[in-house]
């Protein structure tokens, strides 16, 4: 039963993994392309520039992933723009998977 238990943690973490490995380069890709909001779209390069300073105070003032992710959900969520409020979402979505990636690697390590 532990052999089978652990083989499904294994699995789950593989999966965890590459969903989490993706999901950081699907948004470092946007970032770096420039493609979240158009040039011209002043409101929308507003409201990506003051989310990109709230991150980067929560980055400078934690130093873990459960606190930095926390600090955004908390303090970087009054978006007005629609388009920069999906980019937060995904962002969202992104600690998730990388926090559930970090918990499944601590139990694998606890059942050995």
């Amino acid at each position: 039963m532990r052999k089978i238990a652990s083989v499904l943690i294994l699995i789950s973490i593989a999966l965890s993994a590459v969903s989490a490995s993706k999901c950081v380069d699907d948004l470092t890709t946007q970032i770096k392309n420039g493609t979240i909001c158009q040039n011209t779209d002043a409101a929308c390069n507003t409201a990506l520039a003051t989310l990109f300073t709230c991150m980067g105070t929560c980055g400078q003032n934690n130093s873990s992933d459960s606190a930095i992710g926390n600090c955004v959900k908390t303090n970087c969520s009054n978006i007005n723009n629609d388009t920069v409020k999906a980019f937060y979402n995904k962002i969202l979505a992104c600690f998730d998977s990388v926090l559930i990636f970090s918990a499944l690697f601590v139990l694998l390590a606890l059942l050995f």
